[in-house]
């Protein structure tokens, strides 16, 4: 008797479900397409932000997705999450989505969260520190000029290598960077700084060494020659003349230097800047300057350390157009061109 009565149990039980499948089915595509008469047609394949913010529940997250259009059911697609025991792994943040997307599309992307936002700046051989704060305030939306001011101070940095030195003017290695968003100005500074050891931290100094000259030494002489040669060619002649005019200590005349503390890159210097009383006046004091005059890069630093080996101590422009120079031992010669030249 209780086999028979667990059979018409089960039988009853079969039929319910047959029963309230089909319903619910219908109850379900009745909602949806009572729902789609109201809401705007919206069209496949347009791309909406779509944020998901801390806290927010599934069915907030599904709803939203359909009030964008991404989905067309927030019902469905939150059984679709959880069947696949994803409600737990959904990201937050800032998310571009097409509309009318697959269920599975646009699941698979916010479990893998946000896409990362990332800013590039570049930095060319010869920018001072001045400049290199310039240009990342105004390439990277998120960094403040005066925090870019405060990171530079040399102070908040103890790397051996900048013992000698007095400001990081030189160490900024120049180079294409990418940063996301939660880099502070600290952070991009860092970057620089290592980026200088990894380049430089390899090279031989023997040469520079045995001539009584430092590591920020060379950096200084490297900086000249960023600055002077226009031509690739001409970084070891001019790192030759440099190197000769020290061995004698001859003053370097070198306008560059004057151009740095002038801040006057773009203008001829005059008469009267070269009567200015500067350690950076190299038309008054012989040697080097107190610092770097801008960040030169790798080819100027290798210059600086394999300067030609010829006995030159004058250069001068010889093509305005070219920006090449004309190297000479003799200082009649180097005066002869100098006036044809001009």
């Amino acid at each position: 008797m209780k086999a028979v009565n667990n059979k018409f149990i089960n039988k009853i039980n079969l039929v319910i479900i047959l029963l309230v499948i089909p319903l619910l089915s219908f109850y379900l595509v009745s909602c949806s397409l009572f729902r789609g008469e109201e809401k705007e047609i919206v069209p496949a394949g347009v791309e909406v932000e779509f944020e998901i913010k801390e806290g927010m529940t599934l069915k907030e997250i599904a709803s939203l997705l359909e009030e964008k259009g991404i989905i067309d059911n927030a019902f469905l697609f939150r059984l679709f999450v959880e069947q696949r025991g994803k409600e737990k792994s959904l990201i937050p943040g800032i998310y571009t989505l097409e509309t009318n997307s697959e269920y599975e599309k646009v699941l698979d992307k916010i479990v893998a969260g946000p896409p990362v936002v990332t800013y590039k700046f570049i930095i060319p051989e010869g920018f001072t520190v001045k400049q290199i704060i310039e240009s990342v305030a105004q390439e990277i939306p998120f960094i403040e000029y005066k925090d870019m001011e405060e990171a530079v101070d040399i102070g908040n940095y103890s790397y051996s290598y900048l013992e000698d030195a007095s400001s990081l003017e030189g160490f900024l290695f120049p180079k294409t960077y990418e940063v996301t968003i939660d880099y502070s100005t600290r952070n991009i500074i860092e970057m620089m700084l290592a980026q200088y050891q990894f380049e430089t931290e390899s090279l031989d100094y023997s040469f520079a060494e045995n001539k009584g000259l430092s590591h920020y030494d060379v950096l200084k002489i490297a900086s000249l020659i960023e600055r002077e040669a226009y031509v690739p060619e001409e970084r070891a002649l001019i790192s030759a003349v440099i190197h000769n005019r020290l061995d004698i200590n001859m003053k370097l005349d070198i306008d560059a230097t004057l151009c740095y503390i002038l801040d006057k890159w773009d203008e001829d210097l005059t008469n009267e800047d070269k009567e200015i009383d500067s350690p950076y006046n190299t038309y008054m004091y012989a040697g080097l300057p107190p610092t770097p005059i801008c960040n030169p890069g790798l080819a100027s630093i290798e210059a600086a350390l394999n300067p030609a080996d010829v006995d030159f101590l004058y250069y001068v422009v010889d093509d305005p157009v070219k920006h090449t120079h004309h190297f000479s031992i003799d200082y009649e010669e180097h005066t002869r061109v100098q006036n044809n030249t001009n």
